[in-house]
């Protein structure tokens, strides 16, 4: 079983650039989830010079995945920004659904996911 652990984009436009990486097209009918962390919540952060030099070839994504769950295992925090391997400049979420702060960060309701219908689909 894997590790407990739900994967957020700072914005709309990152979370489809993720997919599309992930999926190679877009494949399946998508929805967003607003998550809002609450100001005062302590954020760990993972810059990328921290990270191994070849972190953004896909070759390094067990690496990636150890720093992840061994964050999840020190249960330090809710929340773990990471750059993104798309857009360095860009920060990914990771939520921890076990750490009792979790219960603070303010789940939306999921909404339709539109996307341009020229981007790349099955």
């Amino acid at each position: 079983m894997g590790v407990p652990m739900v994967y957020t984009a700072s914005t709309q436009a990152l979370a489809t650039l993720e997919l599309l990486v992930q999926d190679g097209k877009l494949a399946a009918n998508y929805v967003m989830v607003p998550a809002i962390i609450p100001a005062r919540m302590k954020i760990e952060r993972v810059k990328p010079e921290d990270l191994p030099e070849d972190w953004r070839n896909p070759e390094s994504r067990e690496r990636l995945q150890a720093i992840g769950a061994d964050w999840i295992k020190r249960n330090s925090s809710a929340v773990l920004a990471v750059p993104s391997s798309v857009i360095p400049a860009e920060t990914n979420y990771l939520l921890n659904p076990l750490h009792p702060s979790f219960k603070k960060i303010e789940i939306g309701e999921a909404q339709e996911f539109l996307t341009d219908l020229r981007l790349p689909r099955t």
